[in-house]
């Protein structure tokens, strides 16, 4: 019970912080390259990461990919990346509503920061900062991860299996951006 109140607790301090009014910037602010800074849980587990980066690409005018390579605290051998599309709306961005129901993320402009927030199936938030970097990335797993995703969103583009993302749903999941 105790722990159900701390993650609760947790969660509705997660919302508050991340409930900032939608300020409208360019779409270009959000691109470029992220590095992980900080990656926790609560409670306390292995379901964090030890290293990732982001790379937040423009694809049209109104979207934008976002490409997630990272390393398992856990289990660094096995896969873990991420892509998803973002649309660009009335000064706005929103994640893609297909398969981030359990994602939120926030966008600090000032501070060029990135914080994700994961909601696991056992209950436990984990949250994710990365802050903007103009460093290469070098990291071999990480690249190979990243080049994976990058050739899944060609295809998206290319080949559409799942319909063009631009007829997508993007409703659901803003993308908060700190005033």
């Amino acid at each position: 019970m105790t722990t159900r109140l701390s993650l609760r607790a947790g969660l509705a301090l997660a919302a508050l912080c991340m409930s900032a009014t939608a300020v409208a910037l360019p779409m270009a602010q959000f691109e470029g390259q992220y590095e992980l800074v900080s990656s926790t849980t609560e409670p306390d587990s292995n379901w964090a990461y030890t290293k990732g980066r982001i790379a937040i690409k423009k694809l049209d005018d109104r979207h934008v990919s976002i490409l997630h390579a990272c390393e398992w605290k856990k289990s660094p051998k096995e896969v873990c990346s991420q892509r998803y599309v973002a649309q660009w709306r009335n000064g706005e961005m929103y994640l893609q509503d297909r398969n981030t129901w359990h994602e939120r993320m926030a966008f600090d402009p000032a501070a060029r920061r990135l914080t994700v927030l994961t909601q696991g199936v056992d209950g436990t938030l984990r949250r994710d900062i990365y802050e903007a970097t103009k460093v290469p990335l070098t990291d071999k797993a990480l690249v190979r991860r990243m080049k994976r995703e990058q050739d899944a969103v060609d295809d998206l583009v290319d080949e559409p299996a799942f319909g063009e993302f631009g007829k997508w749903e993007y409703r659901k999941n803003r993308i908060e951006v700190k005033r």
